[in-house]
């Protein structure tokens, strides 16, 4: 994979740019996807919980939110 070296900012943002006739475009979403879908959480808590008030409801997503990312941030730290 070759090395780029910008001036500016300016320079940088041009070159991630893809035109739509640019043959490596389909490779670029492919890839985009896939890193999309590594990050994406594939399952969710089952069943049917009841709340007694919506800050319950709030308190357990908060919770299982707070959870799943910390799983996924144990795996990415496995993998890197």
């Amino acid at each position: 994979m070759p090395v780029y070296k910008f001036r500016t900012l300016q320079e940088a943002s041009v070159a991630l740019w893809a035109f739509p006739d640019d043959p490596r475009l389909p490779n670029r979403i492919r890839n985009w996807w896939r890193s999309c879908a590594r990050r994406m959480v594939t399952h969710s808590p089952r069943g049917l919980r009841k709340f007694r008030t919506l800050n319950e409801a709030n308190a357990e997503q908060q919770t299982w939110v707070v959870e799943t990312f910390m799983k996924w941030e144990e795996g990415e730290e496995r993998k890197g």
